[in-house]
């Protein structure tokens, strides 16, 4: 489990960076995940870098001791993360020094093991800090004792907790589990689950006048910094901490350009590399790249990011290079029609490149057989069905605003800041047709009380596709925090053949419409206030729920909370 809590809402973007946020939003948005995975039985877990309100989570009692172990009753063992404890004095600076850190975290949380626990002044600890003093962190605990031997009370309960685990894991027995399966790494059956994946996971953003699939016999002229390049398919943490580019080291890896050779043949489209992942070029390549473009009915262009990770990744401006853009463009007023490919581990800002291409393919960090995934589904071999995790934004503004964002969010205009493709968003070459939406009851009124939806979904299209079902919950009004304007609570990815339909069924329980209330530090408690709650199946479905005189939309449906308790009824203790 990691990295227990709140690291991902960061506000700059910058690796590390602190975390303000409200204990409303880090139990309701962020922790239902993490108890879903104890809940699910796992063993360890490890903190992050960030601080949360100002407290450093290394060192942060309410959410390492209070929430972690009184609340949610992880008893499983947690490990810092790279050199963390150090960091207290040389980031995070709450500490004057080592043995302060050691004891700020010690003495504050429940933290069982210091990743980079031997001498901090090693070379590997050396990479993180700046840290010159020799002192071991056993001399450290050491002396920590001898200053406060009440101390040693809350190391047993480290080493208990560490004991557990390596018994549960039968360490002891066999200090190295799991080398009998090191020859089946990059087994067939991987290969195959690795291309599935990315197969499941590229997503078709853009598809103007059904562009894409496009005949094998078409005319592709391919270029890219990412097109013949798996290592920036993958991105950081792969191989290397920064990740490596280019594919030499990927024994399984298919660029998109060894993609397209696989499904068409090298002869089927032209290559050119017109530019560097910095979006610079020549003159004369872009030249070069601009002729074979005009000659070529479609243009596939693969770009995004450099690979990275942490703090080297971090940038001034989420735009995407604007050389990349621009050279797509130019290529574009060839007259090609050009698809566009990305690879990116965040959302890069496109400016108005969407406005200038027929057709746009994530392929997020889909890796090693990335490549392959994206030249099926360019060719038809694969009808894409991924759809997308996050709100990518359109304007840097907006970086913030995910789908879930409070209905009091508001642009200039007075409407919801609109991004480039919003959350669930996904396309495919077939048409999925929704109908006879059915709830089994409207009105609620104990918390063992459930809510069954069901609705009906047919391929209406020519081709087999799959189709991800989507249901959003919301609670207009609520006293407590203003509400979300949505959010998804249940899901179902179905396979249709060309004409077919299937009744999808969701059942919505207390759990699903009630929210964690106090936040933490009293036990864990859900409760739901008395008031309606709107369903909405699709990610595009508006039930305009302010607005009485609507004309009623077929995928909405309104069930009554009614326990008779305000503000707070069917309260559910865990």
């Amino acid at each position: 489990m990691k990295h227990w809590i709140g690291y991902s809402w960061n506000p700059t973007g910058h690796d590390k960076d602190g975390v303000t946020i409200s204990d409303y939003d880090m139990m309701n948005s962020y922790f239902p995940p993490y108890k879903a995975a104890v809940d699910a039985g796992l063993l360890t877990g490890m903190e992050n870098y960030i601080s949360v309100n100002g407290v450093p989570v290394v060192e942060n009692t309410k959410l390492m001791t209070k929430l972690l172990r009184d609340d949610l009753q992880f008893e499983g063992l947690m490990v810092t993360d790279y050199a963390e404890m150090t960091h207290l004095t040389e980031f995070h600076r709450t500490a004057r020094n080592t043995d302060e850190a050691m004891k700020f975290s010690l003495e504050r949380t429940s933290i069982d093991m210091s990743m980079v626990a031997s001498d901090l002044s090693s070379s590997a600890a050396s990479m993180l800090t700046t840290s010159s003093s020799s002192l071991s962190f056993t001399n450290g605990t050491n002396k920590l004792i001898e200053e406060n031997p009440a101390i040693i009370d809350r190391i047993k309960e480290s080493v208990r907790r560490t004991i557990k685990t390596k018994l549960k894991l039968g360490l002891y027995d066999n200090p190295l589990p799991g080398e009998e399966y090191l020859s089946m790494v990059g087994n067939d059956d991987d290969v195959a689950a690795a291309l599935n994946l990315a197969r499941e996971s590229t997503v078709l953003l853009q598809n103007n006048d059904s562009t894409l699939p496009i005949a094998k016999t078409s005319s592709v002229f391919l270029t890219g910094p990412i097109a013949h390049d798996v290592g920036r398919q993958c991105g950081g943490w792969t191989l290397q901490v920064q990740g490596v580019s280019g594919n030499d080291m990927f024994s399984h890896g298919v660029s998109v350009k060894q993609g397209l050779e696989a499904v068409v043949g090298s002869d089927a489209f032209t290559y050119f590399n017109g530019l560097n992942i910095t979006g610079d070029d020549t003159d004369v390549d872009l030249a070069t790249a601009k002729e074979y473009a005009s000659k070529a009915e479609y243009t596939v262009a693969v770009i995004g990011e450099e690979v990275y990770e942490e703090k080297p990744g971090d940038i001034n401006d989420l735009t995407l290079p604007l050389g990349q853009i621009e050279y797509v463009k130019e290529l574009a007023a060839t007259g090609t029609k050009v698809i566009l490919v990305l690879f990116e581990g965040r959302p890069r800002i496109l400016n108005d490149l969407p406005e200038n291409v027929y057709a746009v393919l994530n392929g997020m960090l889909s890796c090693e057989l990335g490549g392959k995934a994206v030249a099926e589904i360019i060719y038809g071999d694969v009808n894409p069905s991924g759809r997308m995790p996050i709100t990518y934004p359109k304007h840097t503004g907006n970086v913030m605003i995910p789908y879930r964002h409070r209905v009091s969010t508001q642009c200039a205009s007075g409407d919801y800041c609109a991004p480039q493709w919003d959350f669930g968003h996904g396309l495919s070459y077939t048409n999925f047709t929704y109908s006879d939406m059915n709830i089994s009851t409207t009105n609620v009124t104990s918390s063992s009380d459930s809510v069954n939806v069901s609705v009906t979904v047919t391929n209406s299209g020519s081709v087999a596709g799959k189709e991800t079902v989507m249901l959003f919950l919301t609670q207009p009004y609520r006293s407590i925090s203003v509400p979300e304007v949505k959010q998804l609570k249940k899901f179902s990815k179905i396979s249709l053949d060309a004409g077919a339909s299937q009744t999808v069924e969701f059942e919505l329980t207390a759990a699903d419409w009630s929210v964690y209330y106090p936040q933490n530090r009293q036990g864990l408690k859900l409760v739901a206030e008395d008031a309606d709650y709107v369903i909405a199946i699709k990610p595009e479905t508006d039930c305009d729920v302010y607005n009485e005189t609507a004309a009623a939309n077929p995928l909405c449906a309104t069930f009554t909370l009614s326990t008779g308790e305000y503000p707070f009824g069917s309260l559910v203790a865990e």
